[in-house]
């Protein structure tokens, strides 16, 4: 029996995920708005950056509205069709891209109650499979309950410039790993410790306004689970180095679970490390 992305995630009742890092996004926030409208509820898939316009087979439907009261109307409308469909302020013609809505959009959104699981895309990467966050990065909304950071495997074995990650100098001076050098499971380990705790303590700050988060101890913000995606685990190799990414964090105080996949392929899920 195949089992479940959502179910592995613990995608039950109701919430907000955020999506960010790189490597499989997109994919995995389509994936995730299948299986949860499959199994009856209503989901919107949108970002707060900018997403590829829908294909049909992703999103049945394309709402673009850039006036909070037409999104919700145009949203009640849309869900006597369709149980998911996607939805953005405007079509970047520039660009081709769908541009999203500010974080405090998503959270009036939210609390207007109209769907059960929004999914948010809240970074950009280029389509690199690693990156380093700019000061103004994740843009996760303050209402996510769960936080999902993706990492491609792809990204094992590649040298660390900016054809291949994005931000290369920045993630360089965050980790200390040397840029032009080869990026092993430790390298890019240290990376998403950083990144996820930087998207963790957002989280905090923008869901209790004023607070002072400066530790990952005490409270744990909005976030039901804090999930780190290790994707492109396309054959034994990146399998395994996937599973030996999950070793290195398998002590981080803020991940919740470490999921190694490959999205392309039918069983996608090939090993799952399950932290607290």
């Amino acid at each position: 029996m195949k089992t479940q992305l959502i179910d592995k995630l613990q995608l039950t009742g109701k919430g907000v995920i955020s999506i960010i890092g790189a490597g499989g996004k997109t994919s995995l926030m389509f994936q995730l708005a299948k299986q949860l409208a499959d199994s009856g509820k209503n989901v919107l898939t949108t970002t707060t950056t900018k997403i590829f316009m829908p294909k049909p087979l992703q999103s049945p439907s394309t709402i673009i509205k850039n006036s909070f009261r037409e999104l919700v109307k145009k949203s009640n409308t849309c869900l006597m069709d369709y149980s998911h469909f996607s939805a953005g302020s405007r079509h970047d013609s520039a660009s081709g891209k769908l541009c999203g809505f500010a974080p405090d959009i998503i959270d009036q959104l939210w609390q207007a109650d109209i769907f059960d699981w929004i999914i948010v895309e809240a970074d950009g990467a280029r389509q690199k499979p690693l990156k380093a966050t700019a000061s103004y990065e994740p843009v996760v909304p303050g209402s996510t309950t769960h936080l999902i950071l993706v990492t491609g495997l792809d990204a094992v074995g590649i040298p660390l410039n900016e054809g291949h990650v994005h931000r290369a100098e920045l993630f360089s001076k965050n980790t200390g790993f040397i840029l032009g050098n080869t990026l092993d499971e430790k390298s890019i380990a240290t990376g998403i410790a950083i990144e996820i705790k930087k998207a963790w303590l957002l989280g905090h700050t923008r869901s209790n306004p004023g607070s002072n988060c400066g530790s990952n101890s005490g409270s744990k913000s909005n976030f039901a689970s804090n999930s780190v995606f290790l994707n492109k685990a396309d054959n034994p190799g990146k399998i395994k180095s996937g599973q030996k990414i999950a070793k290195l964090l398998q002590t981080n105080k803020i991940i919740n679970r470490i999921i190694t996949a490959s999205l392309i392929d039918e069983f996608p899920i090939k090993s799952c490390l399950i932290l607290k």
